[in-house]
């Protein structure tokens, strides 16, 4: 391991919307972690290749409220 980065809550929920959007990728808050953490060491490291994996679903965060119409207006972007 070569690093451990602490990703807060709100940025794992924002990127995993983000990659809903953008991307068509329905993930959930794990993998919107995983993404968050893998874009602030590429943008640390110009360059280098980084990887993420996509590790769970987003459909176990649908009674969350974590989809709803009100987060997708703030316009938080990745």
């Amino acid at each position: 391991m070569d690093e451990v980065l602490d990703i807060h809550q709100n940025d794992a929920e924002n990127t995993m919307r983000e990659l809903a959007v953008r991307e068509g990728i329905f993930c959930g808050v794990s993998s919107g972690g995983a993404v968050a953490g893998a874009l602030r060491v590429a943008r640390a490291t110009p360059g280098a290749i980084v990887v993420a994996i996509i590790c769970d679903r987003g459909d176990r965060y649908l009674s969350t409220g974590v989809f709803g119409e009100e987060h997708f207006s703030q316009g938080a972007g990745i």
